[in-house]
């Protein structure tokens, strides 16, 4: 009798096992739909027309026109803020500058004030800003005619401040730098700058230009001309690297986060990114790309997708994923099952164990 209520307790128990469902790690199918049609979400069967919209941040030009079509500057020209080296010879036994000899008078540096202007000793206030240093030099000489004899006059730039370029962000060399000579477009300041090179495509460069701001890829800037902008005085590059991921759930190869490592990441590069559909428990004709709405309140937006089709194949390698995009792939019936018959099968080699050893 003892034998008998155990093994009808344990036989119980392995039926109670054996019709629980199993825990899987999404939604299955039959659930996605039913969710849809409780309106719970918002289910698209993805079509040639229906493919998931890509991210306006893919799809803008990286500069806009004006920045693009802007000319290179005059950089030889002065400007408020450069700082200057004037030196003077002077004919005649009578110094007006209080120096003799061959080294001529050594004004030390002087700056360009705000409103264009240098001020010279005996000469006053002369207008340089536009001036390239030899028309400078030139004016400077006319003026002092009228108070020296046969100046001499040498003039250099010793800091062009008035046409200066900032760097930031993820550079070797940050700082201000001077548009000059051999440093008047955007590819020219990036190499002294010295970028993180791991992955250009997935480096924003931003300039910032009169209140304004545009973006581009730096594996765009290298790549396309057209974004070798020239440079303004007064802009600012920052240098950002992207962090945008996208999380894969359910049968896949491998679950998890999956750092996008492109300007343009489908949903058939994260499936490649995480090992494909797990042969032996997914259900290819139930993958899903979940994206949440810009309005909070709006049920999210979750695209169907039946890999057993090949043009809905194709439709996933022109679905450009956004960063925090969710894709879930459903486990196949059959592998549901499989667990099931599993632990029924463990539940009935416990039976038999105790079975043996039961008085």
């Amino acid at each position: 009798m003892k034998h008998r209520i155990a093994f009808v307790s344990l036989a119980a128990a392995a039926a109670v096992l054996g019709g629980c469902t199993m825990p899987r790690p999404v939604a299955s199918f039959s659930e996605v739909e039913r969710s849809g049609k409780a309106g719970d979400i918002q289910l698209i069967a993805v079509t040639g027309a229906t493919i998931p919209p890509a991210p306006v941040s893919s799809t803008a030009p990286a500069f806009p026109a004006d920045f693009v079509s802007t000319p290179e500057p005059d950089y030889d020209r002065l400007g408020p803020g450069d700082r200057l080296s004037v030196r003077i010879w002077e004919s005649g036994s009578s110094n007006v500058f209080a120096s003799t000899g061959s080294t001529g008078s050594d004004l030390g540096e002087l700056t360009i004030d705000d409103s264009g202007r240098v001020y010279l000793p005996y000469v006053g206030a002369i207008q340089a800003e536009g001036l390239t240093v030899p028309q400078l030099r030139s004016r400077i000489t006319q003026r002092l005619r009228t108070v020296v004899l046969n100046p001499q006059v040498d003039v250099r730039l010793v800091e062009h401040r008035s046409a200066l370029v900032s760097v930031q962000g993820a550079a070797g060399k940050t700082g201000s730098f001077p548009i000059e000579q051999g440093r008047t477009r955007l590819s020219q300041l990036l190499a002294e700058a010295a970028p993180d090179q791991k992955n250009p495509a997935m480096l924003d460069v931003v300039v910032r230009r009169n209140g304004r701001s545009a973006t581009a890829r730096l594996s765009e800037v290298y790549s396309n001309p057209r974004y070798d902008i020239a440079l303004q005085p007064g802009d600012s590059v920052i240098l950002r690297t992207v962090d945008e991921t996208v999380t894969v759930l359910g049968a896949a190869g491998v679950q998890g986060t999956v750092p996008m490592t492109k300007r343009n990441f489908t949903l058939l590069d994260a499936l490649g990114a995480s090992r494909g559909l797990n042969p032996e428990a997914a259900n290819p004709r139930a993958v899903f790309l979940m994206r949440l709405p810009e309005n909070p309140n709006a049920a999210p937006v979750v695209y169907h997708f039946d890999m057993r089709r090949p043009e809905e194949v194709s439709y996933a390698a022109r679905t450009v994923l956004q960063d925090k995009d969710a894709v879930l792939i459903s486990s196949a019936p059959f592998a549901q099952l499989r667990l099931v018959l599993a632990s029924v099968a463990q539940s009935l080699v416990a039976l038999r164990s105790a079975a043996a050893v039961v008085p």
